[in-house]
C-alpha cells in the first residue's frame, strides 16, 4: 500500500507529494524526489535524508525510518545538515 509523504528538496520553491512503499530505502524515495523536482532542481548524488530533524541512513526502509502518512522529509546537500 502507499504511503502518501511530503518532500521538499533543497534548492527547489515547492513541496511535492511522493508517494512510498514500506520496503523501499529512504534513498529510493530521495531518488524518487529528485526526479520529480528534475525540471527544476539539477541532481545531486551526495545528499542526506532529513526526518524529524535528523539524518537519516539512506539504507534503512520507509518503515524501519518510521516514515507514516502525511509525514514530511527533506533532502538536502550532504553536509549542510
Amino acid at each position: 500500500m502507499a504511503i502518501p509523504l511530503y518532500g521538499f528538496l533543497e534548492g527547489d520553491t515547492l513541496g511535492l507529494l511522493v508517494l512510498a512503499e514500506e520496503g523501499e530505502t529512504v534513498l529510493d524515495l530521495a531518488r524518487k524526489l529528485q526526479d520529480a523536482a528534475s525540471l527544476r532542481v539539477a541532481r545531486n548524488d551526495k545528499i542526506a535524508f532529513v526526518y524529524n530533524g535528523k539524518a537519516i541512513e539512506l539504507g534503512l526502509t520507509v518503515a524501519q525510518a518510521g516514515l507514516q502518512a502525511s509525514d514530511r522529509f527533506e533532502v538536502i546537500g550532504k553536509g549542510k545538515l
